[in-house]
């Protein structure tokens, strides 16, 4: 209806989803993302390998893989 003012305020699910939502940020997942410095390490030995031919990917890399082919932001 045009004019119609809504007064009820936040509905119970939307109050839901904002309490999981908070409780999702105070999780501490024991993962730290790594620096740019200790990126580029990784980066570097990665390259070291697969220059040499000693590199050999895990599961670890094939799942990146196959994530990152699906979701190009990854």
């Amino acid at each position: 209806m045009k004019g119609y003012d809504d007064r009820r305020g936040p509905s119970a699910a939307h109050m839901e989803t904002e309490r999981v939502l908070d409780a999702f940020d105070e999780v501490d997942t024991g993962r730290h993302r790594d620096t740019a410095e200790e990126r580029a390490v990784k980066i570097a030995r990665l390259k070291a390998a697969v220059n040499s031919g000693r590199y050999e990917p895990d599961v670890m890399d094939i799942a990146r893989l196959l994530t990152s082919a699906m979701d190009p932001t990854l």
